[in-house]
């Protein structure tokens, strides 16, 4: 082969290469590639975002921003953004949920969340950085309680999560006894209504008597009617255990527990007669009565003969003006005004009897007019 056709065959050849190799460059794109803030320049021959962020091993997920998006071409002095979700297992006054950011500080998370008032409580603190695995965050926002406690009502503004949390925030302190209108763990809404009620239980001890029973014996020596109590009666005692439960004050159960006798009761014992009264000496009229006296005339001086005549004062009932005492004294039951017109002399014939005219001081001497 001449040296010449040698010669132009070399010349070909390099310039294939050089013009290969010019290509080869001029096909190289230069971007910027920002990740979680973070930028670096890098070099690639990709066209399209997807394969730049595959040639720099990054695998993004569905809650991930990538801008523009995976499809888009890319030419030499673009930037490329790429924004991490992070998860966040978040709870709000109490209520969990989990959602995904790609903030970087729990200052940006609540910003994107919308979380904006600086009054909130916080689990972490604002200044921290959010790893890409996520973390657990905790908000507490004000809410306005209406709070009920030891008969007085108040509204009070509180970050606090719970109702348990809010009674140890206004320092109030539950007995065993005492009831929450919600449970302790319950998360606080605004507007919400908690009621504290005291509760107190104890037992008391109450003392009631035990009716004592009269048993009667006949006499054959007193006569019909005639009642004589030869043993008195003495009420007996018992003691009933109560569990009493008090709810602000005011008593809401009662529950017995059992009842034992602290006394025996102690029978009456009355004599009862049965032997026949004679038949009354007196007669109507104003003659004298069988045995000599005339208790007609006396009757008419005590009362003016009215048997359910009862004085002024209420003191004296009857025909002969007997008082409850004297009446009784001389075997008499209930009212004297209420005995019969018979039973009245009969009971008064002994009492002369016992003591004389002298019972009756100003109408005395009638009996023997």
């Amino acid at each position: 082969m001449p040296r010449s056709l040698k010669l132009a065959l070399h010349a070909l050849v390099l310039l294939g290469l050089v013009g290969g190799t010019l290509a080869y460059f001029a096909a190289q794109k230069s971007l910027t590639l920002t990740v979680d803030g973070q930028a670096r320049e890098v070099r690639t021959y990709a066209d399209t975002v997807g394969e730049v962020l595959e040639e720099e091993g990054l695998r993004t997920r569905s809650h991930d921003v990538v801008l523009p998006g995976a499809e888009a071409g890319v030419e030499d002095g673009d930037a490329v953004v790429v924004n991490r979700a992070r998860p966040l297992q978040l709870t709000v006054d109490g209520v969990p949920s989990e959602v995904y950011v790609t903030a970087l500080s729990v200052e940006e998370a609540l910003a994107q969340l919308g979380y904006r008032a600086d009054d909130l409580v916080l689990s972490a603190s604002r200044s921290e950085r959010l790893p890409l695995d996520g973390m657990a965050l905790s908000i507490s926002t004000p809410k306005d309680i209406t709070l009920l406690v030891d008969g007085t009502q108040r509204v009070v503004t509180t970050t606090a999560a719970t109702a348990g949390d809010l009674l140890a925030e206004q320092g109030i302190t539950l007995s065993p006894t005492d009831r929450l209108s919600v449970y302790a763990e319950q998360a606080l809404l605004d507007r919400m209504r908690v009621q504290v009620t005291r509760v107190q239980v104890t037992e008391v001890v109450e003392t009631t008597p035990i009716p004592h029973d009269s048993v009667e014996t006949p006499d054959a020596d007193a006569f019909t009617g005639e009642k004589t109590v030869t043993q008195e009666g003495v009420d007996g005692e018992q003691a009933t255990t109560f569990r009493i439960t008090v709810s602000d004050g005011v008593e809401t159960a009662r529950e017995q527990l059992g009842t034992t006798v602290t006394r025996q009761p102690v029978d009456e014992h009355v004599s009862v007669g049965t032997k026949q009264r004679p038949v009354p000496a007196a007669s109507s009229g104003n003659s004298p009565s069988a045995d000599g006296l005339n208790w007609a005339a006396l009757a008419q001086c005590e009362s003016g003969g009215r048997p359910n005549a009862v004085s002024g004062t209420g003191k004296y009932h009857g025909l002969y003006q007997f008082s409850q005492a004297t009446w009784n004294a001389v075997g008499g039951t209930g009212l004297p005004s209420a005995a019969s017109a018979d039973e009245q002399t009969y009971r008064a014939q002994l009492l002369y009897q016992r003591s004389g005219a002298g019972q009756w001081p100003h109408c005395g001497s009638r009996l023997f007019s």
